[in-house]
């Protein structure tokens, strides 16, 4: 990581560690006292939030990286309150711009999109923070709860260019990623005070066009938030720290030589430890049983459901048919992935119910007879549910049901408006009559605060634990008191079990880098693995 310069060694900031870790002292106060969550720190009193000592732990070691002009990855597990951790963070910046280097010279405030520019005097923080698209309404209003003294703009919809000359008037600005890709050539015209990423995770992928887009934002600090930095392979990992903190972590190819391969081929010891030194000023992780020792228990249950006779012989002639038609093609060819993946999704919804992979199928399906009861006895006892599954053609034969019985519930999916997401997510926190609340893991596995719910039904396995768990957090999460049971559905014999036990080989190194459950995405190998008997 050193560079020769006039008979020196040259290291980067970021490396620090590396000193430290051989004992050497640079001369000067190096960073290892104040990245930490120790020592004297009192929030703004413009903060209306009390927040609980691990969070202001979490926000002191945000401003410490701040002062150090280093960025921070806030990894806490879902549902400890990353977002409140981090407005509290920003209204400490906003706080000491004018005893700062880095002092905004605006001075206007648009306080909404379409309204006039007032000059003011103050100075605005100029926060750029990126989310899904889900979260927009939810980051504004926990800004408004917790810092109304910020002004905030949701820099959204299709009159959004409108603000783009007082862009830098505002402390806070909340866009999507999609938003911020699409208009990635006007948002490099700013500089930011801050760029803060919302599950960051979504540039997991260094090839992505969000990558490549968000990496050329100009921003003097930067943030990055996620309960799983770490979703496929360590390559994820790479890309979160080069966002946050470029080189850190040197080029993809030196990480994937020295890191990636020995770790998830061998599980060389020698080379978690030498990562976690780089990487763990910058990771700050604390998980629910670490530091929400209030929160209520936990249980979590796992129903194996038989499948009627006439799915069971659906079943298997679709995996034989399967298996023989891949028999038959070359693995080495682009497209095998491609068929492999559709024929475990066939064999994924027929173990559901064959409706979702025929729809012209009248026959039974015995996980839908075992969930329907389950459900109707959550209902009759007056409780509430969250309902998961992959499928949103699964989900809506679940709402079928349930609007047949005159049972109300709401749903929420990838496809629906915002305005309408909301909705849901109102009604049914708010509505004692609404028990029932459907939703897709992918739309409604992250950001969602549902403790309205006290039981969580998964209905169908994913081979990544950490969707799963993100979908347990909307129920099991700060401001929960009641008992939350986790109930996962599982048709035996077929590609569920075995999706259960690639599950439990990949949990295999948890907490060895930053207490994470997963660190290899899925090879040919596990994928045909799958389709075995």
């Amino acid at each position: 990581f050193a560079t020769e310069e006039n008979h020196c060694w040259r290291l980067a900031k970021v490396h620090f560690p590396l000193l430290q870790k051989q004992g050497i002292h640079t001369g000067t106060p190096i960073m290892q006292t104040e990245l930490t969550t120790e020592g004297e720190f009192t929030p703004s009193n413009l903060l209306h939030a009390r927040l609980r000592p691990y969070q202001l732990d979490g926000v002191r070691w945000l401003v410490s990286h701040r002062l150090q002009s280093l960025g921070a990855c806030l990894a806490d597990d879902m549902g400890l309150g990353k977002t409140v951790q981090t407005i509290a963070a920003l209204l400490d910046a906003r706080e000491k711009l004018k005893t700062e280097a880095y002092s905004s010279a605006s001075h206007g405030v648009q306080l909404d999109l379409f309204g006039e520019t007032i000059i003011t005097g103050r100075t605005a923080l100029a926060a750029l923070i990126i989310v899904p698209a889900s979260l927009v309404t939810n980051w504004r209003q926990e800004c408004r709860t917790y810092a109304p003294s910020l002004q905030v703009l949701a820099y959204t919809g299709p009159e959004r260019k409108r603000a783009l000359k007082t862009l830098s008037s505002f402390d806070v600005i909340i866009t999507t990623y999609q938003t911020a890709v699409t208009d990635i050539s006007l948002l490099t015209q700013h500089v930011f005070n801050y760029l803060v990423l919302d599950e960051s995770q979504t540039i997991r992928n260094k090839n992505s066009q969000a990558f490549k887009s968000l990496f050329q934002i100009q921003a003097r600090h930067k943030i990055s938030l996620s309960g799983t930095p770490i979703e496929n392979s360590l390559s994820d990992l790479w890309a979160q720290m080069e966002f946050i903190n470029p080189s850190v972590l040197g080029s993809f190819e030196f990480f994937r030589k020295k890191f990636q391969l020995p770790i998830e081929k061998d599980k060389d010891e020698n080379a978690i430890e030498q990562l976690k030194v780089l990487v763990g000023p910058y990771i700050l992780r604390r998980t629910k049983e670490q530091v929400a020792t209030d929160l209520p228990p936990l249980t979590e249950e796992v129903r194996y459901i038989e499948m009627t006779d006439e799915q069971a012989r659906y079943f298997q002639k679709e995996k034989s048919a399967a298996r023989n038609h891949l028999m038959g093609l070359n693995r080495q060819q682009g497209q095998y992935r491609f068929h492999v993946l559709s024929a475990i999704m066939k064999l994924r919804q027929i173990a559901n119910h064959p409706k979702l992979a025929d729809e012209n199928y009248i026959g039974d399906s015995g996980k839908f007879d075992d969930v329907r009861a389950y459900l109707e006895t959550i209902v009759h006892a007056g409780h509430k549910v969250l309902v998961f599954s992959s499928f949103v053609s699964h989900l809506q034969l679940y709402a079928d049901w349930l609007r047949s019985i005159q049972v109300p519930f709401v749903i929420l999916t990838g496809s629906m408006a915002a305005s309408d997401r909301d909705h849901s997510v109102k009604q049914f926190q708010e509505d004692p009559g609404v028990q029932v609340f459907l939703l897709s893991v992918k739309a409604g596995g992250t950001g969602l605060n549902l403790t309205s719910a006290d039981y969580v039904v998964l209905l169908d396995p994913w081979w990544n634990p950490f969707a799963e768990k993100q979908a347990i957090a909307r129920a099991h999460r700060i401001g929960q008191t009641k008992n939350v049971i986790v109930t996962r559905f599982i048709s035996t014999s077929t590609i569920e079990e075995k999706i259960l036990a690639l599950q439990a080989r990949k949990t295999q190194l948890s907490g060895d880098l930053i207490d994470v459950d997963e660190l290899s995405g899925l090879s040919e190998d596990e994928l045909d693995s799958l389709l075995e008997e």
